[in-house]
Parts: C-alpha cells; sequence; structure tokens
C-alpha cells in the first residue's frame, strides 16, 4: 500500500488532470493521494479551485484545502474545512509569514479541528518558508500535526529540533535520496517520515525509488509509504 502525501491539480499542463493522475498512481501502485491546488492565483480562484478539487476527488484523492490564512475569515475557514482532510499552507504562493501573531485565530481553529496542515519548506531566501526558522509552528501549536515538505530541505539545523516535538513530520518530495532517508531515518526513525511526490513538478516514479532504493527495513518502509500517513489522516480503511 502507498499514499502519495503530496500531489497537485490545476497546474497549466496536461499532466495535472484528475484522470491523469489516477493513471499514473495506477501504474505506480498507489492507491491514494493528497491533493490541492497549485494555483497562486487570486484568493476568490484558489477557493473554487478547492472546491473543484473536492467535488472531483473520489475515491483516489484525499482533498486538503489550500487558503491563505491572511484574508481568509474565521466563520468561512470553519464552515469551508469541513469537506478536507487536512490543510495546506504555502508562504511563498500566498506570501504570508506562518509565524505572524494576527494568524493565531487561524491555527487555534485548527487546532480544533484536528486535521493535518502540509506546509511548504524550502530555503528559498525567503523567512516564510526556511525550514530552521517555521518549525517554531510544531512549538507554537502542539496540537497540529505539520507536515514540512520538500524533506525540509534537508536542514541539519531543522532535523536537530525535530525529534524534540511530537508533531514534527516530514515528506520526502524533491529533496530527498536514498542515501539522506538512510541518514534522516537513523536519526528521527521511520515514525517521522510521509512518502510524498510533488506531482507533477516531479515523478512519482523517481521519488517512489528513492524510498524503495533506501537501505532500510521493509517494516520502515511501510511507516513512510503509508503507515504515518494513515495515522496523521485518521484514515481507518484505505
Amino acid at each position: 500500500m502507498i499514499i502519495d502525501f503530496h500531489t497537485h491539480s490545476g497546474v497549466s499542463f496536461d499532466k495535472s488532470t484528475f484522470n491523469e493522475l489516477q493513471r499514473k498512481m495506477q501504474q505506480m501502485g498507489i492507491e491514494r493521494a493528497v491533493i490541492f491546488p497549485s494555483t497562486q492565483e487570486s484568493y476568490q480562484k484558489l477557493m473554487q479551485k478547492n472546491v473543484e478539487t473536492l467535488d472531483n476527488a473520489g475515491k483516489f484523492f484525499i482533498p486538503f484545502l489550500r487558503f491563505n490564512p491572511k484574508t481568509i475569515k474565521k466563520e468561512e475557514f470553519e464552515a469551508l474545512q469541513k469537506g478536507f482532510y487536512g490543510l495546506r499552507l504555502t508562504p511563498r504562493g500566498e506570501n504570508f509569514d506562518p509565524l505572524d501573531k494576527s494568524l493565531e485565530r487561524i491555527f487555534e481553529t485548527i487546532e480544533k479541528t484536528g486535521k493535518p496542515v502540509i506546509i511548504h519548506s524550502r530555503k528559498e531566501n525567503n523567512i516564510n518558508t526556511d525550514p530552521d526558522r517555521i518549525i517554531e509552528l510544531a512549538k507554537m501549536y502542539p496540537k497540529i500535526n505539520f507536515v514540512f515538505a520538500h524533506f525540509a530541505n534537508d536542514s541539519d539545523i531543522f532535523f536537530s529540533k525535530i525529534n524534540e516535538l511530537e508533531n514534527a513530520y516530514v515528506d520526502t518530495s524533491v529533496v530527498s535520496s536514498p542515501f539522506i532517508i538512510e541518514r534522516r531515518v537513523k536519526e528521527i526513525t521511520s515514525k517521522k517520515i510521509v512518502f510524498g511526490s510533488d506531482y507533477p513538478f516531479s515523478d512519482q516514479e523517481i521519488e517512489l525509488l528513492k524510498v524503495k532504493k533506501a537501505e532500510i527495513s521493509e517494516m520502515k518502509k511501510e511507516d513512510i509509504f503509508y503507515g504515518n500517513a494513515k495515522k496523521l489522516l485518521n484514515l481507518q480503511k484505505v
């Protein structure tokens, strides 16, 4: 069983269609995929794409709500999030500081939902996405499970902190390799890592091979491929 914790809809080329992603998943043996819009369009268009993603999710997809915490109204968020398995934050795309104190109202609402948050985290000369800095979110909101995308840039500083936090995880997308996965599993265990491809910006086959070729036990690979995701998503049956 494999769950892909990081895929996109709405990219402006053919690979982004639900049918194409479903075909690719079946080809790769991936049963389910977390999916959210990739767009960086206006807030209104982003909300519409979220609804379209939800409407088209079907049995293969696990829709996450992508939103801008700076502009969404608390009441709107409370109503909208009910149809989604989790939330997606993109500080670069929506241009916000996730540590901004003014966002406490939204994070406190997320805490009540019990839903996981996947957040874009790369070193891009942008403090809003720097994993060494934004890991503080997991300290600020211990009731929220945060998945830091792109292997948190494989940052030594980030990984030196993650074991202190029960609610901090990474996905394997893009910034990983068999060697990197092996090394980090020794440091933080396989219980902190979920498989993610960043499809269509990366290829699911390539991203799967990184985990498959890592010299770790089959049990640890199962944690990464589905065990941890199943727990985070509260999926009793996939």
